[in-house]
């Protein structure tokens, strides 16, 4: 019977496992895993059994977590050539200037992915690196600023040709005054702009 789906490939499904494990905060058992993926248990553990002799996952006992070479994989990773170094060196100036969270966030399907961040201890768990936060209309989402008492001030950082690369951001609790932020904000964002074109 011809049903128009197309068969899950075993990347599918080990691209799926992995998913699954970054939604569930990087562990999880197996039984959870495989539900979360819509998956028969035999082939999300043989999965997991491949990808951990790959070092992509870890085992501890019956608990599966992100491994080592994800990690290095995931450090490679660039939106643009030389972009998140350059935003690093741009995050250090901002974050000195605003005494804020400082982060750059790139569109990723649908939300905002923190590429870089530089956090203070209370916003580590929502901005660090890899996570994801929901947007509206390219832009940090007013709601879950509300639902997490922030304010964030953001700039585009463009190409020369004005294609949006992302945004340079600063998180400030919404009971401070932001401050000078709005202005280091838009300075940062249009110099890591301009080293672009270098």
């Amino acid at each position: 019977m011809e049903t128009g789906k197309r068969p899950r490939s075993v990347l599918d499904g080990a691209f799926a496992l992995l998913d699954a494990l970054i939604r569930h905060r990087g562990e999880a058992g197996l039984t959870q895993l495989a539900n979360s993926c819509s998956i028969p248990k035999s082939t999300a553990h043989r999965l997991l059994e491949q990808l951990t002799a790959l070092e992509v996952v870890q085992r501890s006992e019956n608990r599966y977590r992100v491994g080592a070479q994800a990690f290095r994989l995931g450090q490679s990773w660039q939106p643009y050539p030389r972009l998140l170094e350059l935003a690093r060196g741009r995050l250090r100036w901002l974050s000195a200037a605003t005494r804020a969270s400082s982060v750059f966030a790139v569109p990723c399907d649908g939300d905002l992915l923190i590429a870089v961040g530089l956090t203070l201890p209370e916003h580590d768990l929502l901005l660090r690196p890899g996570t994801t936060v929901p947007q509206h209309a390219g832009r940090f989402s007013p709601a879950w600023q509300a639902e997490h008492g922030l304010v964030v001030t953001e700039a585009p950082v463009r190409l020369p040709t004005g294609e949006r690369l992302g945004s340079i951001a600063v998180a400030i609790d919404g009971r401070q005054p932001s401050g000078a932020a709005p202005e280091a904000v838009s300075h940062a964002a249009r110099t890591l702009s301009m080293a672009l074109v270098h």
